[in-house]
């Protein structure tokens, strides 16, 4: 048995894609778990309308906006409350997965490495490139105060984003374009930082973990550092694997208006000095200094 949970957040479309491309493609005793996270135009009404006959999905509301980390734990109880699944895979609301035998290379894949976390081969649709296994390094603890220093003073000068943006709106600038790369990874890697918009969670892992998958303290961002280091901590295997695979059609909605592009790099800094700083509680707390 296993258990699907897709953060959902006002993209309608994007979320019944995700939830029918597991439904109509994906072979084996499954369910799917839909967190709506308190979004305001409605669509948890229209998901609870959709699947409302629908034994394989359960629709369940947030009540406010949790964030990534708390909003996917909210979904992740829910999955091991009232199921008993063998493995409970967190995913983005903006990914398809078409391989019918995802589930039993997931199994293939325990049987052989006894993992508490796997991460498929995540390709981008978009950028053309395999998100996993992630090239960037761990941050160490002075990486992180680094960080932390460099955007409190964003934060604090928030106005020159804005300024930012606008200028690029009066030059009709772009942005500078993202690096492709091409870096398909065709063999298992042990131990890897893992892309955060696909886990693999075994029975392993939950019973360790049975009240949250993501360290709780933080509201967007830097989830998938944090969750590598508890694993380091804890001495909890993680893999990647490439006989699974999932499409991640990420930034579809990314021709956005300059202000909403401002105002969405406020956030981004505002909400990574916040992760910034609870990762660096968590360090705190377990003497890591």
């Amino acid at each position: 048995m296993v258990c699907f949970v897709i953060l959902h957040y006002m993209a309608l479309d994007e979320t019944v894609q995700c939830v029918e491309s597991i439904r109509n493609n994906v072979e084996g005793e499954k369910k799917i778990y839909i967190v709506d996270n308190c979004s305001p135009n409605g669509t948890f009404r229209d998901l609870s309308e959709k699947y409302k006959d629908a034994p394989d999905v359960r629709v369940l509301e947030t009540g406010e906006n949790l964030g990534f980390a708390r909003g996917n734990n909210f979904g992740y109880r829910a999955a091991l409350e009232e199921e008993d699944p063998d493995f409970i895979v967190v995913m983005n609301n903006d990914m398809e997965i078409r391989q019918k035998d995802f589930i039993r290379q997931m199994e293939k894949s325990y049987d052989e490495y006894r993992f508490a976390v796997m991460g498929p081969d995540i390709y981008s649709t978009k950028k053309k490139y395999h998100q996993n296994p992630q090239t960037r390094k761990m941050p160490t603890r002075k990486d992180l105060e680094k960080s932390r220093k460099t955007l409190a003073v964003k934060d604090r000068l928030r106005f020159l984003i804005t300024l930012k943006w606008h200028l690029m709106e009066l030059f009709h600038k772009k942005p500078a374009p993202e690096r492709r790369a091409e870096n398909y990874v065709d063999k298992v890697v042990k131990d890897p930082l893992l892309h955060g918009s696909c886990y693999v969670f075994s029975r392993d892992f939950t019973k360790a973990h049975p009240e949250n998958c993501f360290y709780d303290g933080t509201f967007m961002y830097l989830e998938a550092e944090i969750l590598c280091y508890q694993c380091r901590r804890d001495g909890e295997k993680m893999i990647y694997d490439p006989r699974l695979r999932v499409d991640h059609h990420e930034d579809v909605a990314t021709d956005l208006e300059y202000h909403k592009k401002s105002a969405k790099s406020i956030f981004t800094v505002q909400c990574m000095l916040q992760s910034t700083e609870a990762f660096l509680a968590l360090m705190d707390r377990d003497g890591n200094s």
